[in-house]
């Protein structure tokens, strides 16, 4: 798989205090701002995840899935995974689920241009 087809980051699926955490990687040649990406849906183990109260991480910040449209100034550099944070998703250490991820990329030099992103892998949780 190709790093730009490549969405599902290394560092996997990991169970924190807060609920999962799914590192995602950018889909693309260059970094790109946040507000250019949309997380259009999460399933696990087949079943559609609710992301209302996801969080996105990066780069030791924090912030509401719901208000990724906003972060223009917050850049994505393509070397490094964000991490989306699924409050209420409790998951066993070790345990092994397949997830679907769908990410939309909107590169702002490309009017009108929308790239879709899906992946789905086996992951254990670290």
């Amino acid at each position: 798989m190709l790093p730009v087809e490549r969405i599902i980051g290394e560092e996997g699926l990991s169970a924190t205090p807060r609920g999962a955490r799914l590192a995602m990687r950018l889909p693309w040649y260059r970094s790109l701002p946040f507000s250019t990406v949309e997380v259009a849906g999460v399933t696990l183990d087949g079943a559609p995840v609710d992301l209302a109260d996801a969080i996105v991480e990066f780069d030791d910040t924090s912030f509401p899935l719901s208000d990724i449209g906003e972060q223009t100034n917050a850049f994505w550099f393509v070397r490094d995974s964000a991490f989306l944070v699924l409050p209420g998703v409790n998951l066993a250490a070790n345990s092994e689920h397949e997830v679907s991820l769908l990410l939309h990329v909107n590169p702002p030099y490309i009017p009108g241009m929308k790239r879709v992103n899906p992946q789905t892998a086996t992951l254990r949780v670290n």
